[in-house]
């Protein structure tokens, strides 16, 4: 979202003379004190957070909390918050990338707060609750870093701490547009008082669409039939299709705007001064165009039980072997060269059977729902392509066509399949749409594979979305959210679709 703010920083560039310059320098001195406010700004203690202006790589942690403080109700303003969201970011204009790792909040650890307090066997998030309680915003802050530099990740540098209220983070959403992103499955709750139902409501259709307001607050705090490390890939998932739709091109008029509703969301290490804007400003705006990296945090135990309490667990090695790959890791995915037999039939001309891909293991053909999708086709003005391959633990889950609505107001039709690849989690999609240029694939890169052009979202080392063009419509596969299918599974059944009559 600073990545709007670059357009102060481009005004200085492209004035001329020492007056207008000076009017575009106090221009963006402004707008650095609405977007970090003195009121709001943390002042870390020595050797937490590093603050440098080199231009080389930097590290930021982002805490999403629920703190309360201006609400009504007096148990929500009184009651200790919660850092539900744990996440470190990496500039990297020396890789060319930009790297994001979500700490599990159920990671188990040990705690040591000012003064030499001890907290043994605590989840990771306790860290932000009990500074907060000690010390308040900055207190929680503060300890959360301590912990995660101390306890996660020892050689850790931070060069900033940001804390993002969870009320302040709709407003930001809805001030940049709203979100427009893959909703993967059907997420469905209505809280009725039970045991089972005891979570946030939340009532969405699989599918691209665009997220506003509580829809996009439920989405990314979802997590009632999830496992932590499921709930912080869609965080990851959710924040990199925020960015791709991001266009500063468009925005220069929502320059206050945004930078106000930024300075009410957070609380930050950061100062208000123009060239510390500029400096974001470039590391953000360098990275919009650059891969966006999602590193898995490795564990031994996702579900250890202590006292009747889940907690994730890991160990040093584990632990080392992640920041190494969050500090130093870059790449892109391997992908075959030919992975079709050149005389691959027409999507179009082709009424069902096995795909002509040669065998990649872990793929079987397969003619689950096509009867489904074939009802569905008759809804839609373009072919609806459905694979003819899927996994082999994946189990198929239904077919939905909906309307939908681009930036400018104009309906496009759509399509979406969804395949259930593991129990928590793991689903996976084909779709289609007659919108050629979604946000999706704002910064795709495009490879030709079996004599096909395909634009490639990937993720390290593996593909998290697969498009191509065909028929005057646009088509794409999406991986699991954990990333569960190899980047050959991916090719193979994206290859696999053909049109269903």
């Amino acid at each position: 979202m600073l990545k709007r703010f670059l357009l102060a920083a481009v005004l200085i560039v492209a004035l001329t003379g020492a007056a207008t310059a000076t009017i575009a320098l106090n221009k963006i001195t402004g707008i650095a004190e609405e977007v970090f406010p003195k009121l709001n700004q943390i002042n870390a203690p020595k050797g937490v957070v590093k603050p440098v202006y080199s231009g080389g790589p930097q590290t930021f942690l982002i805490l999403g909390s629920d703190r309360r403080v201006g609400a009504k109700d007096a148990f929500d303003r009184n009651n200790p918050p919660h850092s539900d969201t744990i996440l470190l970011v990496r500039f990297d204009p020396d890789h060319e990338q930009t790297s994001v790792l979500s700490i599990p909040r159920d990671l188990l650890v040990n705690i040591t707060a000012a003064g030499g307090r001890s907290y043994p066997k605590e989840k990771v998030n306790a860290a932000y609750t009990i500074g907060n309680r000690l010390g308040g915003t900055r207190g929680g802050m503060v300890l959360a870093a301590e912990t995660i530099e101390h306890e996660v990740f020892p050689g850790l540098q931070l060069n900033g701490i940001v804390d993002v209220s969870f009320q302040g983070f709709i407003k930001v959403v809805d001030t940049l547009g709203c979100a427009y992103v893959n909703v993967d499955r059907r997420y469905f709750n209505q809280n009725v008082g039970s045991t089972e139902t005891n979570y946030g409501n939340i009532d969405l259709q699989p599918g691209y669409q665009k997220l506003c307001d509580q829809d996009a607050l439920d989405y990314v705090r979802y997590r009632h039939t999830d496992s932590d490390l499921v709930r912080v890939a869609r965080q990851q998932d959710f924040l990199r299709s925020l960015r791709e739709q991001v266009s500063p091109e468009n925005e220069i008029g929502q320059i206050d705007t945004v930078a106000k509703a930024v300075g009410r969301a957070i609380s930050s290490t950061f100062h208000a001064s123009a060239s510390r804007l500029i400096e974001l400003a470039k590391l953000i705006a360098f990275s919009q165009s650059k891969p966006l990296r999602q590193v898995k945090f490795r564990t031994t135990d996702t579900n250890y039980q202590v006292g009747g309490v889940s907690y994730v667990t890991t160990t040093p090695e584990l632990e080392q072997a992640t920041l190494n790959d969050f500090l130093h890791g870059h790449g892109q995915p391997s992908l075959p060269a030919a992975s079709a037999s050149s005389t691959r039939p027409s999507h179009h001309s082709h009424r069902g059977g096995a795909a002509s891909s040669t065998h990649v293991p872990g793929t079987y053909p397969s003619q689950a729902g096509r009867d489904e999708a074939a009802r569905a086709a008759a809804h839609l003005p373009f072919a609806l392509l459905y694979p003819t391959l899927q996994t082999g633990p994946s189990e198929q889950q239904t077919v939905r066509t909906y309307a939908l609505s681009d930036p400018e107001g104009h309906v496009h039709r759509a399509y979406v399949a969804v395949w259930r690849q593991s129990g928590l989690g793991g689903y996976y999609d084909l779709e289609g749409t007659d919108w050629l240029s979604p946000p999706l694939f704002a910064h795709a890169r495009v490879q030709s594979i079996g004599g096909r052009s395909y634009r490639l979202v990937d993720d390290g080392s593996h593909i998290h979305i697969i498009g191509w063009r065909s028929g005057g419509a646009l088509y794409w596969l999406t991986n699991t959210l954990l990333e569960e299918l190899p980047s050959a599974q991916m090719v193979a059944i994206a290859e696999s679709a053909r049109a269903v009559r």
